[in-house]
């Protein structure tokens, strides 16, 4: 299986237009792409104008040939109006050599990720509207990806799906490439995360996975240790984000 993830800011007000849109249009062309095995639209919790649509493909070359065939770019030229201008300007000049401004859409970002192990990355009936999709991004020690992954499955991974409100879990190995490992966790509502998070249960399985994470993540644990007011951002800090699911379909087993 292959994961791909794209992710934009959408303009103002017009969220209720991007879902009309992913539902008549996108979602049925995806429903006829070969390969293309499930599709979603989601809502990023932390930045309220950013949207994420999950697909899932039987391979990746499935998801390559998806891209080189053009029809990728015609699902983002469905929506790309939709999408939140930067802060960028393009100057040109015009044919009457005039000056122009023209501020220059954000691009969506793209993140690609092989997924492996037994069973399928999302039960058979993910719940919208109310379920939540939590990512936590880890970065791991050069070395240590057969621990992490052996301590994550066997402890880490029973622990999370016990957890009241998850319905399911697994784990993006993307260690070949970024060095990262990413858990992924769908949840009944934030209530349920936020329990998680606050009653120690987050903390302790994190405290398993620690010897197996970066230098700098346990660089600034210790200096947080020895001075709890310190604090440092480093490239390995672990990241935490959330998606409500909007709409999502499964096209094939």
């Amino acid at each position: 299986m292959h994961l791909r993830m794209v992710e934009a800011l959408v303009k103002a007000h017009r969220e209720p237009q991007l879902r009309e849109l992913y539902a008549d249009v996108i979602l049925p062309a995806l429903d006829n792409t070969p390969g293309c095995v499930l599709a979603g639209l989601l809502h990023r919790h932390e930045q309220p104008r950013s949207f994420l649509s999950l697909t899932l493909w039987q391979s990746e070359e499935a998801a390559e040939d998806y891209v080189r065939s053009g029809k990728y770019s015609e699902n983002i030229a469905v929506v790309e109006d939709l999408f939140e201008e930067g802060s960028e300007w393009k100057i040109q000049l015009s044919k009457d050599n005039t000056v122009e401004f023209a501020p220059v859409k954000k691009e969506p970002t793209l993140r690609a990720y092989p997924v492996t192990g037994d069973g399928e990355p999302l039960p058979a009936e993910a719940p919208t509207g109310a379920a939540v999709l939590r990512l936590l991004s880890l970065k791991v020690r050069r070395g240590k990806r057969t621990e992490f992954k052996e301590m994550y499955n066997g402890h880490v991974l029973p622990a999370l799906r016990a957890e009241q409100g998850c319905f399911y879990a697994f784990l993006i190995d993307d260690a070949d490439k970024e060095g990262e490992m990413v858990s992924v966790s769908l949840w009944d509502s934030m209530a349920s995360i936020h329990r998680y998070e606050q009653d120690g249960s987050y903390a302790a399985l994190l405290e398993k996975l620690r010897p197996t994470l970066g230098e700098l993540y346990q660089w600034k644990m210790a200096l947080q240790h020895r001075s709890p007011t310190a604090t440092a951002v480093t490239s390995q800090d672990i990241d935490v984000s959330t998606f409500t699911l909007l709409t999502v379909k499964r096209f094939r087993a």
